[in-house]
């Protein structure tokens, strides 16, 4: 995924073409050259990490130090795992979870697991999330210029598990210290087995750049953008404002139980789409996570405007259909989101998060987020028979999740394997603003 700069339109004398403005008036929209997905970084975001060995279900975590020399950093998983009635109840992701502790509600979770590693001279590294790594290779054997590694990774603290991983480069002479350096890239591959068969998907880790020369003398204090940035990018000549996280993303992507025909007709899949949402800013020294309301603008083939808005706290990983409706199937078919609403298959959805008040003391409320998404496309068949198609589209498809069947059906799982497969994108993203974020050590 590569960012694009948005561009003011012109027409002049009759004809068509593109002005590249570099006028005050004409440079609201900044790139956000400081996150990226296809660069290294001083910072990485894992958004969208998965654990369920109950479903085969696991995700393999690469991270590289491109230098030549020593690197250090701190990790962090996350935890977002929610529980029934509050922490020690069942896993669960929405209260339907709850549904056999009756009186108790899915109570969100948020909770850090912290680690220090060192990686030697252009060293990469994997591991499962489900399992961890220790020893790590070089822990007791040296690498070039007699580097070892230092530390161990931890297995994700519940199984399920979902969340996200966060590392920050440290200074190689003190590990207190954070590095202005970006020699980091990193990747994760969601794996899940089933009956003999497989389903994989990998996407880029999102990467935050740092300024070089640009740490304030906090090292527990990270600046993301805003008006002392320490991360992300200086505005460019005549544009105003240092450049964060970004200002809007958007998102093509299939309405939901969107039956896609292919191969001339002979294969057909019902498509789903889940949105993985976390916030730049986070406080992991009080454990105090961040938080956005987002709005949605949301385009059909047909250039028609919907919208809706959602709310954020920590991290949120939903269906499209469920984020203006309740969790669950009962609303899919009245989301704006679902394909018997829009009449078209595809759509395009801008996503903005409402940054804080321009009054803020020290301009960093710039409540930011970072996406991902997943789409699943249905190989399973529905226990009613056909899985729903709109009117419009009469082929019959096949069901990824229970609400792509009518009349409260069950998609049921091939005899041979899983009853959908995924595949996972980063996000296009553009602009930024001129509020910040920060993310807060231990």
């Amino acid at each position: 995924m590569s960012t694009k700069l948005g561009f003011w339109r012109y027409a002049l004398a009759g004809a068509a073409m593109v002005v590249f403005c570099s006028s005050a008036a004409s440079a609201r929209i900044i790139e956000a050259k400081g996150i990226t997905t296809i660069e290294k970084g001083a910072i990485l975001v894992y958004a969208d990490l998965e654990l369920d060995s109950g479903a085969g279900i696991d995700t393999r975590v690469q991270l590289t130090n491109t230098s030549e020399f020593l690197t250090r950093f701190d990790c962090f998983y996350i935890n977002a795992n929610g529980h029934c009635g509050g922490e020690g109840g069942p896993i669960c992701s929405n209260d339907l979870d709850c549904a056999n502790t009756p009186g108790l509600r899915c109570i969100p979770g948020w909770a850090k697991t912290d680690f220090r590693l060192t990686l030697t001279k252009r060293q990469p590294l994997s591991w499962n999330i489900g399992e961890g790594l220790n020893p790590l290779p070089l822990s007791n054997e040296p690498g070039q210029n007699s580097q070892f590694n230092e530390g161990a990774i931890p297995p994700v603290p519940e199984d399920p598990f979902i969340g996200e991983l966060r590392c920050v480069e440290k200074d190689a002479g003190d590990a207190d210290l954070p590095s202005d350096r970006n020699d980091l890239k990193g990747e994760s591959t969601y794996v899940q087995t089933a009956s003999g068969d497989i389903d994989v998907h990998k996407s880029n880790a999102i990467a935050i750049k740092a300024i070089e020369g640009a740490q304030d003398g906090e090292p527990n204090v990270l600046n993301i953008g805003g008006p002392d940035p320490e991360y992300g990018s200086f505005p460019a000549p005549g544009q105003d404002g240092n450049v964060g996280c970004p200002n809007i993303w958007t998102v093509n992507h299939f309405f939901e139980c969107a039956p896609v025909v292919t191969h001339e007709g002979a294969s057909a899949s019902a498509v789903d789409t889940k949105l993985t949402i976390v916030p730049c800013a986070v406080d992991l020294l009080t454990d105090v996570p961040g938080g956005a309301t987002l709005q949605f603008l949301i385009y059909n083939e047909f250039e028609q405007r919907f919208s809706s808005s959602t709310r954020i706290d920590c991290y949120r990983e939903t269906r499209l259909a469920d984020i203006d409706t309740r969790p669950g199937p009962d609303g899919d078919s009245r989301s704006i989101f679902s394909v018997g609403t829009q009449g078209t298959l595809t759509g395009m959805s801008r996503v903005r998060s409402v940054s804080g008040p321009d009054d803020n003391e020290d301009n960093y409320d710039g409540n930011g987020v970072l996406l991902h998404i997943e789409e699943m496309w249905g190989l399973g068949t529905c226990d009613g028979g056909m899985a729903r198609a709109s009117e419009g589209y009469a082929a019959e498809a096949g069901c990824s999740v229970d609400s792509d069947c009518p009349g409260g059906g069950t998609c049921m799982a091939p005899a041979s394997g899983l009853a959908y497969k995924t595949t996972g994108a980063n996000v296009q993203f553009q602009g930024s603003r001129s509020q910040g974020d920060r993310m807060i050590l231990p």
